[in-house]
């Protein structure tokens, strides 16, 4: 079992309204970091997170489910969570445990009702949130409509990271506003791409909106508008910097467009992830009561901390009986152990351990 740092681990709750495409995305993803050998499809009942009877047969996720990878050294976390209404405590809870959101909204529709919600949700536990535009090779997709419904719902700090290259049949890739730079995809659905310079026909467009980008970085921070009001624009090396401390503090929501069906912008994805989200470390302490002194007390994210973790799902699975599905904040977890449970103020004792990818359970100590 590979350990990580908490400096490089990122909680994601990957939430958004039913028929986002949410669940197709965590596949593309899975995918794409080598967690898994193919591309699943909800359709074909093949997803990893998507495992129920019931969810293969209806088509739709019921339950938080957990899935993991790792991308650039960092260990993702993927909590992939239901988007209909009847099943949105579920997304609650893993925004609860989660350190970040990735907003999923659709091409076509917009932002709808259950958008709104999780996104309040995300605000109340004051997490940072990447919005991803998906399915953007739906029939009557469109990037720009989607960023007016965006914008009209959460304010002009939701900003494109990047662009589309083509839309509906035609989205091939995207444009990195960032670094200047285009992928075009391969047609197989491997994900591999082709870097390129931004094409002529969007060119004006990517320096709009880059222009708009680096202008919501330099008004998110007191030092880099001075500078911007200065120069008329930010050095690369400062407008990087300002881009993740704006995203950290809930200034700025990046946008990127994708289509988790044909594997088209799944990659600028995970490297927003990697990037701009905020690892355990640089969430910092978390609150609680002490168990013993019954007094306020906080923990840091470290391995020699005293331990506590949050249960926020329990499964009971006929076979394996009742599986608990926790978010350790501090310590070290082992397996057949006794810990303090603060809800019942007793101690219990704890079976096996073991990672979830969907419903495959590896041991570890």
């Amino acid at each position: 079992m590979k350990v990580y740092e908490p400096s490089a681990i990122r909680n994601v709750a990957v939430v958004g309204h039913g028929g986002c495409g949410k669940t197709s995305l965590v596949s593309a993803m899975l995918f794409d970091m080598g967690a898994v050998n193919r591309l699943g499809r909800v359709d074909d009942g093949t997803t990893v997170t998507d495992f129920d009877p019931d969810e293969i047969e209806r088509k739709i996720s019921l339950q938080t489910a957990v899935a993991y990878g790792e991308w650039r050294k960092a260990k993702l976390n993927l909590l992939d969570a239901p988007g209909y209404a009847n099943f949105l405590s579920e997304a609650r809870s893993a925004l609860r445990v989660a350190d970040a959101a990735l907003v999923v909204v659709d091409s076509v529709a917009g932002v709808e009702v259950q958008t709104e919600k999780v996104w309040g949700y995300a605000a109340d536990y004051d997490i940072p949130r990447l919005i991803v535009v998906n399915r953007m090779d739906r029939d009557r997709a469109s990037f720009e409509r989607t960023m007016q419904s965006l914008q009209r719902a959460f304010g002009r700090a939701v900003v494109p990271l990047a662009i589309p290259l083509g839309e509906e049949k035609g989205f091939v890739g995207v444009a990195d506003l960032v670094v200047n730079k285009a992928d075009v995809y391969h047609d197989d659905q491997s994900g591999q791409f082709a870097a390129v310079d931004v094409p002529a026909e969007i060119k004006e467009a990517a320096t709009s909106w880059r222009e708009k980008l680096v202008e919501m970085v330099a008004e998110s921070n007191e030092d880099l508008i001075e500078e911007f009001f200065d120069k008329g624009t930010l050095p690369q090396e400062d407008f990087v910097r300002g881009l993740r401390q704006a995203v950290l503090a809930g200034r700025l929501f990046p946008v990127l467009p994708a289509s988790s069906m044909r594997n088209v912008g799944v990659h600028p994805l995970l490297d927003a992830i990697v990037e701009l989200l905020p690892s355990p470390a640089d969430r910092g302490e978390v609150e609680g009561t002490d168990p013993i002194k019954k007094q306020p007390a906080t923990r840091r994210p470290a391995p020699n901390d005293p331990f506590s973790a949050f249960v926020f799902r329990t499964i009971a699975d006929p076979h394996a009986g009742r599986i608990s599905l926790f978010r350790v904040y501090s310590g070290t977890f082992k397996s057949d152990s006794t810990v303090h449970n603060s809800t019942r103020d007793v101690p219990e004792r704890v079976g096996h351990l073991e990672l979830l990818q969907g419903k495959t359970q590896t041991p570890v100590p």
